[in-house]
């Protein structure tokens, strides 16, 4: 399966970007680097990128100075991002992550888990890689909102065919407790369906100010953990 996941995101070649809005990506690196993550230091540290795409976040860590590995199931995009930042790219499969237990300093992956067979391993296999001390940080679709994303498959509006396996908020953060990680924080982004460009202003301050507390009902959250 794995095979054919890689084969699907190489076949989409130039068109990955597609199927991101410029104003999603902004503000989950937001939720990442000045929400989840504001009080941490890049610098030096070795940190992993699980799923990497076409390096959106990727550029964030690099610009922190940090040592970094991106990872992602299309070999050709692994290949692409590494040579576009500097780092190194390494294809795998983010439920059997080609490294040793407690390898990185800090863990990111955004957007990544969902597509996933096993999300819940995608976790653990994160949390597996992450040393003493560090922290493992994940942003990914809320399940509350699934039946949504169903309707637009139905209707043809979502053309992606890749695999959809959505976590609510308190799964992601139980597996990381399981997997050895405390200190369990959330926030998030999108109460509301961000293609309504109108309402983007709102949904910003919305973001910045309430995601802490509403993150429950939002589209896309973000889930930080300690490990022990």
């Amino acid at each position: 399966m794995s095979n054919e996941k890689q084969y699907y995101f190489d076949s989409l070649g130039d068109d990955f970007e597609k199927f991101m809005d410029e104003y999603d990506v902004i503000r989950r690196q937001h939720l990442i680097f000045h929400d989840l993550l504001k009080d941490v230091c890049f610098e030096n540290k070795e940190i992993l990128e699980v799923g990497c795409g076409t390096g959106k976040i990727t550029q964030m860590i690099v610009q922190r100075k940090a040592h970094v590995t991106a990872l992602d199931i299309s070999e050709r995009l692994a290949q692409t991002v590494a040579r576009k930042y500097n780092c190194q790219g390494v294809p795998g499969d983010a439920c059997v992550l080609p490294f040793e237990d407690t390898s990185f300093d800090l863990v990111i992956s955004s957007e990544c888990i969902e597509h996933t067979l096993s999300p819940a391993n995608a976790i653990a296999e994160m949390c597996r890689v992450c040393r003493p001390g560090g922290i493992v940080c994940l942003t990914t679709p809320n399940k509350l909102w699934y039946p949504v994303l169903w309707l637009s498959i139905k209707m043809g509006v979502r053309h992606f065919r890749g695999i959809e396996n959505w976590l609510f908020p308190g799964q992601a953060g139980s597996v990381m407790k399981t997997s050895g990680l405390n200190d369990i924080i959330y926030s998030g982004c999108h109460l509301w369906p961000f293609q309504v460009r109108f309402t983007r202003p709102v949904l910003k301050w919305i973001d910045n100010t309430l995601g802490r507390r509403l993150y429950p009902a939002m589209i896309n959250y973000g889930v930080r953990g300690t490990k022990t």
